[in-house]
């Protein structure tokens, strides 16, 4: 399918949500990047797709160079409806929306805090990664990215450590249906914490698709390393952690599973 009818395609499933201002580029530095430059102009839900990211960007400024075409690659900027407490709930949000997708799939998946979509394998793996940036300007802005493995990494590639995706899994897709699917449920996320009690309900889905709660952790952080259990998760999306020092709310941190308790 060319480009403009395929994207015609994905603007007619969409046009009911509110990411229904497409852009599709073949190639880019970063799509959140070129959000955040546009970010006074663009309106609520403007999505950004590519087919090639050559400086892709994770937490702590991570970067990574997957093969052109193979994975879903996409930004969307929002304006939040919310309370600014319940921003950090957009990631959770985001991947909560991309496991549905894969249990629908057949796999196995889940949320490691605070941004990873992980497939249950013979070892937990990444599939997903998510980087989202709040942009404080006269109407504040937050910029969601999201790059989904789908046809990359294979068992031999030399992807990421401890990384898989669907093709490595034994499922073929199509990412421009993956990313319908995602962004629909994405959309009903995000109503549900804009709601007056829609973060409640959302912690707990968030909760039961946690492959960090009821694991060991190491939590790394602004001001040093947290050892301890990973014991529940906050309505705003802290992560609670016990240890001898006693109940420790984290709100942004790398997250390492150190053993299953």
């Amino acid at each position: 399918m060319r480009q403009n009818n395929l994207m015609e395609a994905i603007y007619e499933q969409l046009s009911e949500t509110r990411f229904n201002k497409i852009k599709h580029v073949l190639e880019t530095g970063s799509t959140n990047s070129d959000l955040i430059l546009k970010a006074s102009e663009l309106s609520d839900g403007f999505l950004l797709i590519t087919d090639y990211q050559l400086d892709g960007r994770g937490r702590k400024g991570r970067t990574w160079d997957a093969p052109p075409a193979r994975n879903l690659i996409f930004s969307v900027l929002l304006h939040p409806r919310w309370p600014p407490e319940r921003n950090q709930l957009v990631t959770p949000a985001l991947a909560l929306s991309t496991v549905e997708v894969l249990e629908n799939l057949g796999l196995s998946a889940s949320v490691k805090w605070p941004n990873d979509v992980m497939i249950a394998l013979d070892d937990n793996k990444k599939i997903a990664g998510i980087l989202a940036e709040y942009i404080q300007q006269e109407n504040p802005v937050l910029i969601v990215g999201m790059g989904l493995n789908v046809g990359w990494p294979m068992q031999k590639d030399p992807g990421p450590p401890n990384s898989t995706s669907l093709r490595a899994c034994g499922v073929e897709k199509n990412k421009f249906d993956l990313l319908v699917e995602i962004l629909k449920n994405f959309e009903k996320r995000l109503i549900e914490i804009s709601s007056e009690n829609g973060n409640a309900t959302f912690r707990q889905a968030h909760i039961e698709k946690s492959s960090t709660i009821g694991n060991q952790v190491k939590v790394e952080h602004v001001k040093g390393e947290t050892i301890g259990k990973a014991v529940d998760i906050e309505k705003g999306g802290s992560l609670i952690v016990e240890n001898e020092d006693g109940i420790l709310s984290i709100n942004e941190g790398d997250v390492i599973h150190l053993r299953k308790l």
